[in-house]
């Protein structure tokens, strides 16, 4: 793909990455600035002193690089200054002065150097504005706590447990890209651009709307069910599957498992098949446990069934769904060789665009 193909080409952006700022801030900041790097922008990674702590974080390539940072700024050029002194803060300003827009997190000692400057600032944020709760520590776990997503999964019995990588920081990202998408536009258009902010707590609530529209029809919070779920996994000869399917696909998942018991009209409508879920599930199951799950996928697709087989991280290489899609792409990193790196989270008018490396991946100091 060409340069000239990139559709944020013509932009500057300045990623802020401060010192003592919460990791799951930071990763929010980072993947913004990383779609749009890979979308073509000119993204200029600002690091502290000793460099961005997710440098080292996990989990970690065979060559000891972190696979966490390369997947978030692949495309970007990094910069480090010292933005605890005068003329740090002063090389950062005429950065910003230079730039298009400016990503940064609430907490970091130039917050309001960022909202002052030229550039459209991009504010990353732990809590609404409202809170006022800019110094409350705060980490992806107790982000998730609050937006109810720890209440959602496991059995009831047990301590809830946390969403696997870091959901809570990548939809925070997402979104904060949105917000970035239409400053730049706004710019484009010659108008002005938003002050845009984001914060996880209210994407949280976001992410998890279920929860306030079910507490407020119903006053009960929908959580972990067990085994009183609608929806289960179901153990198979080689993992296990889950069965999902939607009110109108009842009549082709009774029909794929194939036992009459199933046409009991106590089962006939979902609030019936809540009530009986223990009954229908011990009907289901037996049907599962003698295939692989490649041919209960196979079988259930041909009947318009959606289960879906679960599978492991590295099964995931070779899965149909992601080859084709081309969710892995290939790229050589200068210094750590070939990598595999996910494509972007988003699409441009129907395409994909896949990493590519910057113009250079080394940390330099800004020459004042």
């Amino acid at each position: 793909m060409t340069t000239e193909s990139l559709p944020l080409r013509r932009f500057t952006i300045v990623e802020v990455n401060d010192a003592g700022v919460p990791l799951c801030l930071r990763l929010a900041t980072s993947l913004a600035a990383k779609i749009a790097a890979d979308l073509g922008a000119d993204v200029l990674k600002i690091e502290p002193p000793g460099g961005d702590p997710v440098r080292q974080a996990p989990p970690l390539l065979p060559s000891g690089a972190s696979a966490l940072f390369q997947f978030l700024n692949t495309s970007k050029r990094s910069l480090v200054l010292d933005l605890g002194t005068e003329s740090g803060r002063a090389n950062l300003m005429q950065l910003l002065d230079r730039s298009h827009a400016c990503l940064f997190e609430e907490p970091a000692s130039i917050a309001s150097l960022a909202r002052a400057a030229k550039a459209t600032p991009i504010e990353i944020a732990a809590f609404p504005a409202e809170m006022d709760a800019a110094a409350r520590p705060v980490s992806e776990l107790a982000i998730q706590a609050l937006g109810g997503l720890m209440h959602m999964i496991g059995e009831p019995e047990r301590k809830p447990l946390k969403l696997g990588g870091h959901q809570a920081s990548c939809a925070a990202g997402l979104t904060a890209f949105t917000g970035l998408a239409a400053a730049l536009a706004a710019r484009d258009a010659g108008q002005r651009a938003p002050h845009v902010r984001v914060s996880l707590a209210e994407v949280m609530q976001w992410v998890n709307w279920k929860a306030a529209s079910g507490a407020a029809a119903t006053g009960v919070s929908p959580g972990r069910e067990g085994k009183a779920s609608e929806f289960q996994v179901m153990p198979c000869r080689d993992g296990h599957v889950a069965v999902v399917y939607t009110v109108t696909q009842w009549p082709a998942t009774r029909t794929l498992i194939g036992d009459p018991r199933l046409n009991d009209e106590k089962f006939a409508t979902r609030a019936g098949r809540r009530k009986n879920i223990a009954e229908l599930y011990a009907i289901i199951a037996p049907w599962f446990t003698d295939k692989t799950r490649a041919e209960i996928q196979k079988t259930a697709q041909s009947k318009g069934v959606p289960f879906g087989p679960i599978f492991t991280p590295a099964e995931l290489l070779e899965t149909e769904q992601y080859v084709a899609r081309g969710f892995l792409a290939k790229m050589t990193h200068p210094e750590i060789g070939k990598l595999l790196i996910p494509q972007l989270p988003v699409q441009w008018n129907g395409r994909s665009f896949a990493p590519r490396p910057a113009p250079s991946l080394e940390r330099a100091e800004l020459a004042a």
